[in-house]
């Protein structure tokens, strides 16, 4: 049947086999997920003006400063249960996904309310141009009211995932964009404002997300089965899950957070910069499919080996896995740029400027994607280990210290749009170096603990 999807154990079998199964409804997600954005904004473009495209670009580093944060804090539930289904930990599986799933609703909730009364701050600290202001502080604002929609859907994700069923989500994630496009075109044909419907659009498809992965968790049997009516809050396991969770979410709001200078350049080049470069960060997310698959896949996989104490699969899952990322990241990536004056002027007929500061972007960054690739899987590997504040110390230095220095010492000295991209492909070298450097540390470290163990 379509929707009868296989768990994966990773603690058995042929190791690049159960890599593959696992990964590809990943990256099928993540490019159903790109395909559907990028359907979004064309839409906008050709039933709106570059400017409705601007607004929703202007909102661009804000939004992710907000997905990465959930990401990051539903990556706490991922490692803790990835080690105790390695374990076979019954009882503290139960525990972790009840605590998850309530600190999902209660955090959601908190940062729904505390982002619709802050949207005007945040846009005033990216100096979101004049003309835009309207449309962005609408979009940001409807946007944010979906948080508990948003957390639950990524909390949940994470158990399913963890527990080696990656199909369904692929498939949820389907039907959501499907229900977003849709929603897209009757409500831009109804609405006079275009930004607010691809808004309500947005946050009806995450909506209808969480759902999704709700009534899994109650239906599915075996591990992470939820009762509703039994579920119950744990400080232990919340504790555990901050632990693991905050850093990484801090490493993860970094980015967007280092970005803030950087987007508040490229406001200042003018609407055609903000939506070229609005455009090509959604074409690009084609490239950087597998980056966030093969990501998860290395925490999963190398967090049940090492629950299960399997150190030879945790060494091959680590080598399969950077290997699979980095050459298909380094195909996707120069396929797209080859291609990307074709897949921008898709989304913005009307403006060859802002294709130009498109392709700008797509030199620095798409054509380069495999390096963040190699960090993607090193950082989910630190994350596997337990160490994730290594991860946040690093992205602290390589990508929050290193794009300020160069937006207050590099970018004065060269005031144009390529120094401002090239800080990207710059700061992501910087951190493949620290990442290499901390996870050798760590891996020795693990190496010589199991010969201590063994003799």
């Amino acid at each position: 049947m379509l929707f009868r999807a296989k768990r994966i154990d990773a603690t058995k079998g042929s190791i690049v086999r159960s890599i593959i199964l696992y990964a590809l409804p990943l990256v099928f997600s993540t490019l159903i997920q790109t395909l559907f954005n990028a359907v979004d904004v064309l839409v906008l473009g050709n039933m709106a003006d570059s400017v409705a495209v601007a607004s929703v670009g202007a909102t661009t580093t804000i939004v992710h400063l907000l997905v990465n944060t959930f990401v990051g804090l539903a990556s706490g539930t991922k490692i803790i249960m990835a080690h105790q289904i390695g374990a076979r930990d019954r009882e503290g599986v139960d525990k972790t996904v009840g605590t998850s799933l309530i600190s999902a609703i209660v955090i959601g909730t908190v940062i729904a309310l505390g982002g619709f009364f802050l949207a005007p701050l945040f846009l005033t600290l990216t100096n979101c141009p004049t003309e835009c202001y309207d449309g962005a502080l609408i979009y940001l604002r409807i946007y944010v009211s979906a948080a508990p929609a948003i957390m639950l859907y990524n909390f949940g994700s994470s158990v399913l995932s963890s527990s080696g069923d990656t199909q369904r989500p692929m498939y949820y994630i389907f039907f959501c964009g499907l229900l977003n496009v849709i929603l897209n075109v009757i409500l831009c044909l109804i609405l006079p404002q275009k930004v607010a419907a691809v808004a309500i659009a947005t946050a009806a498809a995450q909506i209808l997300g969480a759902f999704f992965v709700m009534h899994r968790l109650c239906t599915m049997e075996g591990i992470g089965h939820v009762t509703l009516s039994k579920m119950k809050w744990h400080a232990h396991s919340f504790g555990r899950m901050m632990r693991y969770g905050v850093p990484i979410a801090l490493s993860n709001a970094l980015y967007p957070l280092a970005n803030l200078q950087i987007q508040s350049a490229i406001n200042s080049f003018g609407p055609s910069a903000i939506a070229g470069n609005s455009a090509a960060s959604t074409v690009e997310g084609f490239s950087s499919a597998f980056n966030g698959a093969m990501g998860t896949t290395t925490t999963t996989f190398m967090g049940q080996n090492l629950g299960a104490k399997k150190p030879d699969r945790v060494k091959k899952t680590f080598i399969r896995c950077i290997l699979m990322a980095v050459s298909s990241a380094l195909v996707m990536g120069i396929f797209i740029y080859l291609t990307g004056r074709f897949w921008l002027g898709l989304i913005l007929p009307d403006d060859r400027l802002a294709v130009d500061y498109g392709m700008i972007r797509m030199f620095f960054i798409t054509l380069f994607v495999f390096i963040s690739a190699s960090n993607s899987v090193l950082s989910h590997a630190l994350q596997a280990f337990g160490v994730s504040i290594f991860s946040a110390v690093n992205s602290i230095v390589s990508i929050f210290g290193f794009r300020m220095i160069w937006m207050t010492f590099i970018y004065p000295r060269f005031q144009t749009f390529e120094c401002l991209m090239a800080c990207f492909l710059v700061s992501w070298c910087f951190m493949l170096l620290c990442n290499i450097t901390v996870f050798s540390f760590i891996y020795r470290q693990y190496k010589r603990n199991r010969l201590r163990n063994v003799e």
